[in-house]
């Protein structure tokens, strides 16, 4: 009897915490010295707004008072980014953000730390169907959504209260099988009677829990207890977050700029090059006994220059002493022709003189004509020395061009040719990257592109939670149909190719009067969705929605459009379950 009792009582309270169900709990991860806590709300997450809460234990005041955090959030199923920004501080270690979770998929949250804890964290959310659609379509007022509702239990609760009955009855067969007694019947009806009673427990508590978004819908005559903000006029210095991708400065394609076998090319992917070095030679004797050719050929030429100024020299030498001849012999025919008139000389001595005379005057005439040619004969020779010098010029680049020369510091990115063949001028034999720079080319909705131009300042935000910064340089005049996304780059020096190319950071932008001059300022956590975007304003304690249009949002200010006035009060916590005319009052807490 004992022994059956005791069987019965330890097996009712196995069966009993069976049908506990645990609740989740947050993540915890460690950054540096630091112990990072992240819990959401509601948890599970549901497709919608989930509410995210970090702490961080650990670190000094001083860091945690330079500490900003910023949070990305991504689809992998999709490899589509969603919401991004910039966490609200609500104490000395504790910040807060709001990340509309749009469809029931695995998300992954990433929370970034920079400036006194810098790194990252990653939350990994399986992300159910939103709550309460049945509800939603109840008449206003009604209980019958919360009635029904805690009538219909907590189906897991009785699922695992079936199972555990199950067993009950099997363990009872044994016992009775031996021990039929009336007080041994009893217990196990007892112990059949504790496993029912504590699924109905467990199923009227987790009715209760699971079914607050129902009864919240229930108009009743207490105030819904909510946080109110002010709104407030735009802000010029909102900022815009956007993923972005880090890319190459510049891609070069190395070639041949002669042709010949390549040697001593020993560069692959990966290495590094240096602007000036010598990455390949090519092997091609012929270029070599060309320009020796094409240089000897110059200094011949050089040589016929030097030949024809001698023969001008001589010629002109020439020139002189016949124009030296023609002089005398013309001032001797004037003194014969007065000596003939005087009766001196005769006439045959007058004829003869002058005949000389005559032949002085040729032979000047002839000196001439050879200095002209001479001098022809120098033009001639020097074009042909300058020809000869440019062919050898031409010749001796072609024969230095069979060094291939990297250009720039890069990295090497691909070989496409391998050593040992014969390459023509042109060919490429390596492709590289400049990674000392890189551009930072980041994705920007449509609705954000009125505050991005040429001179905005960008952060940008690293995993390793490091931040450098930068300013756009560009940004793309055409808008991706399929993405409604534009380009906007920006420069970004990488000392010591720190970071690679092709990788995925996130960008702030800080608008700079960009934002529209009627815009509003309102919390982010005040919009909410729906068939329209809007907030609940608080009308003399009434709640009343007012549809809005959202310009930018960073994750904790969004400038919006709409029916607002500076100095009105809109729902910030709570806002998501209010109707329209429900009773609210601010919270003290």
């Amino acid at each position: 009897m004992r022994r059956s009792l005791f069987l019965c009582s330890v097996v009712s309270s196995l069966l009993a915490l069976a049908v506990v169900s645990v609740s989740a709990a947050p993540v915890v991860q460690t950054i540096g010295s630091a112990r990072v806590t992240i819990s959401v709300s509601p948890d599970p997450p549901r497709a919608g707004s989930n509410a995210f809460v970090v702490r961080v234990t650990g670190a000094s005041p001083t860091m945690l008072k330079r500490t900003a955090v910023h949070f990305l959030t991504l689809m992998p199923s999709m490899n589509m980014a969603g919401p991004a920004g910039a966490a609200m501080r609500t104490g000395t270690s504790s910040w807060r953000f709001t990340a509309m979770l749009a469809m029931a998929a695995p998300w992954t949250v990433r929370v970034q730390f920079a400036g006194g804890v810098n790194g990252a964290a990653n939350v990994d959310l399986a992300v159910g169907q939103a709550t309460g659609a049945a509800t939603a379509m109840k008449p206003s007022g009604s209980l019958a959504g919360a009635s029904m509702s805690s009538g219909d239990g907590d189906a897991t609760a009785w699922r695992n209260a079936t199972l555990a009955l199950l067993l009950v009855i099997l363990v009872a067969a044994l016992v009775l099988w031996r021990d039929r007694r009336p007080a041994t019947i009893g217990m196990v009806a007892v112990a059949a009677f504790v496993v029912v009673s504590i699924a109905l427990a467990q199923s009227r508590i987790g009715s209760s829990s699971a079914g607050m978004a129902s009864m919240q819908s229930v108009r009743g005559s207490a105030p819904v207890p909510v946080t109110l903000s002010t709104v407030t006029g735009g802000n010029a210095g909102s900022t815009i977050s956007a993923p972005a991708s880090l890319q190459p400065y510049l891609i070069q394609n190395i070639v041949a700029r002669a042709p010949g076998v390549l040697t001593d090319f020993h560069a692959y992917t990966g290495a590094r090059v240096s602007a000036g070095e010598i990455v390949a030679r090519l092997s091609e004797p012929e270029l070599q006994s060309n320009a020796q050719a094409a240089l000897s050929g110059a200094q011949a030429a050089e040589e016929g220059v030097t030949v024809a100024q001698h023969d001008a020299t001589i010629a002109q030498a020439d020139l002189d002493a016949k124009q030296q001849q023609r002089v005398y012999w013309k001032s001797e025919i004037a003194r014969e022709k007065w000596l003939l008139g005087q009766g001196a000389v005769s006439v045959q001595e007058y004829q003869n003189e002058k005949a000389q005379a005559a032949t002085a005057q040729s032979d000047y005439d002839a000196a001439r004509a050879k200095l002209a040619g001479a001098q022809v004969g120098i033009i001639a020779a020097q074009a042909q020395a300058s020809q000869a010098a440019s062919t050898a010029q031409a010749q001796d680049i072609s024969a230095s061009y069979t060094s291939v020369v990297a250009p720039d510091d890069a990295i090497v990115m691909k070989r496409t040719v391998d050593p040992g063949v014969y390459v023509q001028p042109g060919t490429p034999i390596l492709q590289v990257a400049v990674v000392s720079r890189l551009r930072v080319q980041a994705q920007i909705s449509q609705q954000d592109l009125a505050g991005v131009q040429v001179g905005t300042p960008v952060d940008v935000v690293f995993g390793d939670g490091n931040v450098l910064h930068s300013r756009v340089s560009s940004v793309s005049p055409v808008v991706d149909p399929a993405t409604h996304t534009a380009i906007a780059e920006a420069i970004l020096s990488n000392p010591r190719d720190r970071y690679q190319p092709g990788a995925f950071v996130h960008v702030i932008l800080h608008e700079q009067g960009s934002a529209q001059s009627h815009s509003l300022s309102v919390p982010s956590g005040a919009v909410v969705g729906g068939v329209t975007t809007g907030v609940w304003v608080d009308f003399n304690g009434v709640a009343h929605r007012v549809p809005v249009n959202v310009i930018s949002d960073d994750g904790t200010t969004a400038q919006v459009t709409g029916d607002l006035r500076p100095g009105m009060r809109v729902v910030v916590t709570g806002a998501d379950n209010l109707e329209e005319g429900q009773a609210i009052a601010e919270s003290n807490s």
